[in-house]
Order: structure tokens, then sequence, then C-alpha cells
């Protein structure tokens, strides 16, 4: 299952991704991981809740986010949930590369199980035709 937050810078998306990570912790029985380009949000998770920073390895396109993905799943296959702020800030890319991020992503999710909600500043009135089905 894959599940997006679009919309504008500010109308608290993060926010919305921080609750319900904080929240699928009374029933998940697997890891939840929260990945995000820098380290201000860490305070606002349960300990619980595994928290990487993308800046720390390095990663600038959405091929390699694909890559660091598989290794983290690949690392605990008990992961359940990954939630992933602002897509675009941690791996840039056009719409093309978001495609096969998506697609690959896609595949991980329904061969490992796991659960992917993300975050991506934008208007979700006009998301491309390949993300709609993925809006929340």
């Amino acid at each position: 299952m894959i599940k997006f937050i679009i919309g504008p810078k500010g109308t608290g998306k993060t926010r919305t991704v921080i609750d319900m990570a904080n929240k699928a912790l009374e029933d998940c029985k697997g890891e939840i991981v929260f990945v995000n380009g820098g380290n201000r949000h860490m305070i606002d998770l349960n300990y619980q809740i595994r928290y990487v920073n993308t800046r720390e390895f390095g990663i600038n396109k959405l091929n390699e986010f694909y890559g660091f993905i598989s290794g983290l799943i690949a690392r605990n296959y008990d992961t359940d949930q990954i939630y992933i702020d602002n897509l675009l800030d941690i791996g840039k890319g056009d719409l093309e590369e978001i495609k096969r991020f998506l697609f690959n992503i896609k595949k991980l999710s329904d061969r490992f199980n796991v659960k992917f909600f993300i975050t991506m500043n934008g208007n979700p009135e006009s998301v491309p035709a390949f993300l709609q089905e993925y809006i929340a």
C-alpha cells in the first residue's frame, strides 16, 4: 500500500504523517521508519520509531533513494511502515524519475508487505495521472 499526501508548502503534511506514525505504534506489529532530509522533526516522533536523516548518506537522486529504501527493508524484514517526508527534498527528480521510483516502491510494497506514506509539495489538483490512485 502506498499513500501520497500532497499539498502546498505549509499546509501541515509533515505534522499529519508524524501524527500518523505515532498513532500507528498502537497497532503496528513491526518496525516503523520515518525518513526525512534533516533532524528537525526527530523529537516529535515516539522514540520507538526509527528516524533516518537521508542527508547523512548523501542521497541526491530518486534512484539512489530507492536503493536506500531497499536497504532499510533488507536490514529488517519486520519493517511494516515507512513514512517519507517531502520526497522531492530527499531526491530531486523529474516526472519520469518519480514514475520509476513509484513503480519500484510499489514492487517493494507488494513483495514485502510494507506500507508507504509519502508527502510531497504540490497542488493536489494538478497531480499527474500515474499518482492519482495513490492520493490519500
